[in-house]
């Protein structure tokens, strides 16, 4: 099967610059934000005036936390132009000055200086990671922190336990093509592998005292999430077709009909679907 659509130099599984996908992820942050947090109650961020957030998007996260700390810089950092240049515009009409976006490719050495930032967020940057990047990645992260510095990822394995049999096989699909892309950790089934290789990963790179909490997102009929995943999904399962068909998964004919189907099941009264997530986070030791 031939592909017609280049791949995204961003790495990304979706345009990065596409416009209804800049929506969808400020949508989908403010989501994650109301149900997962901002950060582990844990990590006492009030002695952290330096923080990072890698793939930052449209700038949801950092511009919470910036109005949240306003005596601390926040940074955030995207490959797409189009997020940073919105997020730009959204800190300076909202007058939050200690916030800043950079347009940078977290998947090459980083440009800042060592022990830049007290604390590093990254939320769900998979995405656009291989297995490859992933440890080149973390082991900057290693170099930017201070000591006694902060990293915390929330990460995703799959689009959830479901009872629709088309939002299950969009799940496959997706997973799939994921690891012929070299983003999977694990060599089969319908899962990432990253949630349970991330610790090994954050040890390997030098961080100490990893820490693990669970979250769960039921996004079933009638549940106060179930819109919202709605909403992202028929976003996010359209945008990532070209991705599908490129890894040759699929076809678009066949997905043109998985994707009508996968909308009416999840728009049925007996739906039910839960999103599990992992937020790890982990300490660069004082000598290290």
């Amino acid at each position: 099967m031939q592909a017609d659509n280049p791949q995204p130099s961003s790495g990304y599984q979706v345009d990065a610059e596409n416009v209804a996908e800049m929506a969808r992820l400020m949508k989908q942050a403010h989501m994650l934000t109301r149900y997962l947090g901002l950060f582990p109650d844990e990590l006492h961020l009030a002695h952290m005036p330096a923080i990072l957030d890698i793939g930052c998007g449209p700038g949801e996260w950092v511009g919470e936390i910036a109005r949240l700390f306003p005596g601390h810089r926040v940074t955030g950092i995207d490959i797409s132009e189009r997020m940073i240049a919105y997020a730009r515009y959204t800190a300076q009409e909202q007058e939050v000055a200690n916030a800043r976006f950079l347009l940078v490719d977290a998947r090459q050495p980083l440009s800042f200086p060592d022990a830049s930032f007290d604390f590093i967020h990254a939320r769900f940057i998979t995405g656009f990671l291989s297995t490859t990047t992933w440890p080149l990645l973390l082991k900057e992260c290693f170099r930017l922190l201070s000591p006694r510095g902060a990293i915390s990822i929330t990460e995703f394995e799959d689009l959830g336990i479901t009872t629709s049999r088309s939002l299950t096989q969009y799940n496959r699909l997706l997973v799939q093509a994921a690891r012929q892309a070299g983003q999977c950790f694990a060599p089969a089934g319908d899962h990432y592998g990253i949630t349970a290789v991330l610790p090994r990963l954050l040890q390997e790179a030098g961080f100490q005292n990893v820490r693990q909490q669970a979250h769960v997102i039921n996004y079933s009929a009638g549940m106060p999430a179930h819109s919202g995943m709605y909403e992202n999904f028929r976003t996010f399962l359209k945008l990532v077709q070209p991705f599908l068909i490129r890894q040759a998964v699929t076809t678009q004919e066949e997905i043109d009909v998985l994707y009508a189907q996968m909308l009416e099941e999840m728009g049925a009264n007996d739906f039910n679907a839960a999103g599990f997530f992992q937020t790890i986070w982990a300490y660069r030791p004082e000598g290290g």
